[in-house]
C-alpha cells in the first residue's frame, strides 16, 4: 500500500450507522440532554466467569505483561492516522503501509475513532515497536504483532476479568435516573430496556413503585474498571406484573429468553420511538386540530422533539417514502404476516430509506417532524392488518420460538442457578 496519504482524517463513530436498537439511544441521548451525568465504578478483585459455561476464548499471547514497554495514545479529534502511528509508534511511511496493507483484511487503520485507544508496545530498549493492539469497541482488539519488516493482524476478544454483580432497582423517578442512582451503567440500563422492551412500553407504562433485579457482568481489565457485560438474568416488576429475561445461547446464537423458555424477541416492538407522550390515542372519533371536525382516528400520536430518531417496529420493505400531502414526509413499510406500518409528519428520511429498500426492526427511517397538517412536532404511527387498521397500542403478539430437548433442559438449569438471585 504504497501511496497512503497522511491526511486523512479520524472518522467520528457516527460514520458508521448501528443497529443496536436505535429507539432505545435515542431515550439516552435524550435523558442526558436533561443533565442526568452519572457514573460510578467500583474497583473489585475478579476471577473469570461465563454464562452457559460458554466463556469468550481468551489468546494469552496477547494478554498485557506487567512489564511491557507500552506507549498508549487515545484518538482525539484532527488525529491523523500516520501522525499518530509515527508519534507513539515510531513508524515512518513505509512501516505505516506495510501496517495498513497487512491489515486490510482485519481492520481498516485508517478508520480509527475517536475516544478509542491504542497501546504501542516496544522492545526493552524503547526503540522497536513489538506489537500494536487497538480497541475498536468494548468487546474485540485487534493486535498487529512486528514480525520482521512485516505484521502479522488479528482480531481477539478483549480478556477481561469477569465476575457477576446482583442490583436491585425500584423506579421512583425514571427508570434512567433510578438506576443510574443505584449504580447501574449507562450500556446496562440500555441493554435491561432492550430486554423487556417486547412486553414492557418503558416511557409509556412505567410507574413509581415498579423495581427491577439485574444481574449482570462485572469487568475490569488489568485491574482496572471495564464496561459491563451482558446481563445475565434479570426481572422486571410493572404495576405487580412480573416479567423475567434469561441469556441463553441457542444452536450457537446468543438471545434473552421468558421464564417459560420463549425468545423474547417477538415481530413488532412496542412503540416506534423513546421519549414522547402520547397527544392522540386511537379512536373512532377525535377532534381534528386542524379542520376541527370530528373523524376517526386510527393512528397513535407521539408527541416528542424534533429529530428524535423513528424505528421501524418490525422487519419489512419499504412500500414507498414520500410527501403525501396532509401526512407530510411518509414511510409505508410491508411486513410478515399481512401487516403493514406507517411513520408520518417526519422531518427528514433515514439514510437509505426509498420505495424497496429492505429495513430492520430498530433500525432507523426517519425523525420525528412537524410537516403536512401538523400543529407541533409529532410521530403519527398506524399499524394495518390485511388493510384493515389495528391499534398498535393493545395488538397481542404470539410469543417467540421456545427451547426444546436439550436446550431446554440446559435452560431449566440455567434458570433455576438465577432464580434465587432475582427474588
Amino acid at each position: 500500500m504504497s501511496n497512503f496519504s497522511a491526511d486523512i482524517k479520524i472518522r467520528t463513530n457516527s460514520d458508521k450507522p448501528k443497529r443496536s436498537k436505535i429507539w432505545i439511544l435515542a431515550l439516552l441521548v435524550i435523558l442526558i440532554a436533561g443533565g442526568f451525568f452519572a457514573w460510578r465504578h467500583k474497583s473489585e478483585k475478579t476471577s473469570p466467569t461465563s454464562i452457559n459455561n460458554q466463556s469468550a476464548e481468551i489468546q494469552a499471547e496477547s494478554l498485557p505483561e506487567p512489564n511491557e514497554n507500552v506507549v498508549s495514545h487515545t484518538i482525539c479529534e484532527g488525529d491523523i492516522p500516520a501522525e499518530v502511528f509515527a508519534k507513539y509508534g515510531k513508524l515512518d511511511a513505509n512501516g505505516t503501509a506495510t501496517l495498513l496493507d497487512a491489515a486490510k483484511d482485519v481492520y481498516d487503520f485508517t478508520n480509527i475513532k475517536i475516544g478509542q485507544n491504542l497501546d504501542f508496545v516496544f522492545c526493552e530498549n524503547g526503540e522497536k515497536i513489538e506489537k500494536i493492539r487497538y480497541y475498536p469497541d468494548s468487546e474485540n482488539m485487534i493486535v498487529a504483532e512486528a514480525d520482521g519488516e512485516n505484521f502479522k493482524v488479528k482480531k481477539e476478544n478483549i480478556p477481561y476479568a469477569v465476575k457477576e454483580e446482583t442490583l436491585s432497582i425500584e423506579i421512583d423517578e425514571f427508570l434512567y435516573k433510578d438506576a443510574i442512582d443505584a449504580g447501574l451503567s449507562e450500556a446496562s440500563i440500555l441493554e435491561a430496556a432492550d430486554v423487556f422492551s417486547f412486553d414492557v412500553d418503558f416511557n409509556t407504562e412505567i410507574q413509581s413503585g415498579d423495581k427491577m433485579k439485574v444481574i449482570y457482568e462485572k469487568r475490569t481489565l488489568n485491574g482496572k474498571p471495564a464496561p459491563n457485560g451482558k446481563i445475565i438474568a434479570a426481572k422486571f416488576v410493572n404495576v405487580g406484573q412480573e416479567y423475567f429475561a434469561y441469556s441463553f445461547y441457542s444452536n450457537g446464537e446468543f438471545g434473552h429468553y421468558d421464564a417459560e423458555g420463549h425468545e423474547l424477541m417477538r415481530q413488532f416492538l412496542r412503540a416506534p420511538l423513546s421519549y414522547r407522550r402520547i397527544s392522540s390515542g386511537y379512536t373512532g372519533a377525535r377532534r381534528n386540530p386542524i379542520t376541527r371536525t370530528i373523524s376517526a382516528h386510527y393512528q397513535i400520536d407521539y408527541a416528542a422533539p424534533s429529530g428524535t430518531p423513528v424505528v421501524t417496529t418490525a422487519n419489512g420493505t419499504v412500500t414507498s417514502a414520500g410527501w403525501e400531502g396532509g401526512w407530510g414526509n411518509m414511510v409505508r413499510i410491508k411486513h410478515d404476516n399481512g401487516f403493514t406500518t406507517h411513520y408520518g409528519h417526519l422531518s427528514a428520511y433515514g439514510k437509505g430509506i426509498k420505495s424497496g429498500a429492505a429495513v430492520s426492526q430498530g433500525q432507523v427511517v426517519g425523525y420525528v417532524g412537524s410537516t403536512g397538517w401538523s400543529t407541533g412536532p409529532h410521530l403519527d404511527y398506524g399499524m394495518k392488518l390485511n388493510g384493515s387498521p389495528v391499534n398498535p397500542m393493545s395488538l397481542k403478539l404470539p410469543k417467540g420460538n421456545p427451547l426444546a430437548g436439550a436446550e431446554m433442559e440446559k435452560f431449566q438449569e440455567l434458570k433455576r442457578k438465577y432464580d434465587d438471585l432475582l427474588k
